[in-house]
Formats: C-alpha cells, structure tokens, sequence
C-alpha cells in the first residue's frame, strides 16, 4: 500500500457487521501508531507497517472468527482495502497530514506562467474595485488551468464582494469541486449562506471545517454563533467553548468576538432560567466566567 487516497467528507465503508468490528479494532491499533506523525511522508512510510502490526495484534488478541479471517488472503486483502479507505474519517492525524498535503497540492499559483500573469492582472484590477475586469482575467486564468483553485475562488470573492451572493456560491463551489477540504470556499460559503440567513447549509460548511480543520478557531466559533441562532445552546457551546481556548491559546485578536458571543449565550440563558446549561458546559471545558 505505497499511497494514500486522500478522501473527500462523506466516504464510508460498507461492511457487515462482523467484518466492521474487526476493521475498526485494526484501524484503532492503526491509528494508535500513526498518532504523533508530523508529516504526510512520515504517514506514507510508516502506514503499511502499522497496519501489519495492528492486524498481527488483533491476530493475537481477536476472537476465533477474526483469527481465522485473517489468516486467509482475502481476509487481508480486505482489512487492508478498508484501512486505505476508512482511516482518515476514523483516525484525526491521519485525516489532518492528508489535508496538510492536499493544501501544499491545491492553495498555490498554477504551473503555467500565462494563468498566474491572468490572475495577478485580476488581484489588481479586484484591488481597484474593477469586478468585472478582474473576473475576465480569473475566467482565462481557469481556462489554461481548469484546477486553478486560487483563480476559481477570487472569481467567487468578486461576486460577493458585489453582494451577487447566488454566483459567489456558484464559484465557491466549483473550487470545492476540485479541492473538497479547501478552507477559504467552505468558510465563504458558510458566510455567505449565513448572510442568506440560509443557516443550515451554513452549519454544514462551519462543521466541515471543525472535520477537516481542528486546530482552527474559525469553524467552531462560526458552528457556535449558527447553533446559538437556533437556539441549541448545549451544542452552541461545545463549539464557542472550543473557539475560545483555541484563539487564547494563539493570544488571536478574535479572542473579545468569542467572549462577547459567549456572554450573548450567557444573557439570553439566564433571562430564560437556563443557566445550568451554561454553567455545566463551563466546567466541562474548564472555562471561568465572571460577571
């Protein structure tokens, strides 16, 4: 197994019951050995030789019916098979030095000098408010390079920066057809459809981001600030709980935006004799708030 298949959200196995328990207890020993890997080659080196040793503990330590399916060929070649598939929805730092890869692959300027000559042209005229000159030069940029996720994104950015927010989707989403885990598009897409007050598909791009991102603040102080305008206040602060200790731990800027939402939370929950809600949910993530 010398590659990985870098995975796209939404891809699950389809095992019966008994072949599932065993792949998940080779993907969790799997996983236990690929934990503190820091890089996508270190995953890619050392991913095939994990799995053999989770299979052989399993070997040692499973039931009778796994022992007897991993001692055939095709039993192998089957855990193997869902290992490769399942393991970055399953396993967080395999899915997290996947996504760093895809990033190095896709958030660049194109191979072809004539794209990134047609897209700059277009960062100046964006820069001048020109829109629909910047577009003209974005469009030929995709054209010589149809993966050219930067250019597809700033056509995106135009639009929405002229409140066509119907197109800016459109092109948001045309990036994400080519690079799925892109960032910048699922959170744009999460605003835009926020400003559409369209808040279920906006929680559906904050939360992607909280899958494919679990280091970043962004996604879950956007999930929180959604959950809270539906009044799901439990899960609004799991994730405005989380943003803060992320944007502390960074000393970021948006720190006061956390607490000044958290506080809202706080507000609307005591007016409404709910504040237990909020004070469970504090000690749970070992958050002090004073009045």
């Amino acid at each position: 197994m010398k590659h990985l298949i870098l995975l796209t959200i939404g891809v699950f196995l389809t095992m019966n019951l008994q072949a599932q328990k065993l792949s998940e207890k080779v993907m969790q020993k799997a996983c236990d050995c690929v934990n503190n890997l820091k890089t996508y080659q270190q995953l890619q080196d050392s991913l095939q030789n994990c799995t053999v040793e989770a299979m052989a503990f399993v070997m040692k330590n499973g039931t009778s019916e796994e022992r007897e399916t991993l001692s055939k060929v095709e039993g192998i070649t089957g855990i193997f098979k869902d290992v490769k598939e399942a393991l970055p929805s399953y396993c967080d730092n395999v899915r997290k030095l996947m996504v760093e890869e895809k990033v190095r692959e896709y958030y660049r300027l194109s191979l072809n000098k004539n794209a990134n000559k047609y897209y700059e042209e277009g960062n100046e005229l964006l820069e001048k408010g020109d829109f629909t000159g910047a577009r003209k030069e974005y469009e030929k940029a995709v054209k010589i390079d149809k993966n050219f996720v930067y250019a597809l994104d700033h056509i995106a950015i135009s639009y929405r920066r002229e409140k066509n927010f119907e197109l800016a989707i459109k092109y948001y989403k045309k990036s994400l057809d080519v690079f799925p885990e892109g960032n910048l598009a699922h959170l744009n897409l999460a605003v835009v459809y926020s400003l559409l007050e369209d808040y279920d598909n906006a929680l559906k791009h904050y939360q992607e981001l909280v899958y494919l991102y679990q280091d970043d603040p962004e996604g879950y102080f956007g999930a929180g600030k959604i959950l809270f305008i539906q009044t799901k206040y439990e899960q609004a602060l799991e994730n405005l709980f989380t943003a803060y200790l992320l944007y502390k731990k960074t000393n970021s800027n948006y720190l006061k935006d956390s607490e000044s939402l958290i506080s809202m939370v706080y507000t609307d929950l005591k007016n409404k004799g709910k504040l237990d809600i909020f004070t469970q949910k504090a000690q749970q993530y070992n958050v002090s708030i004073s009045e």
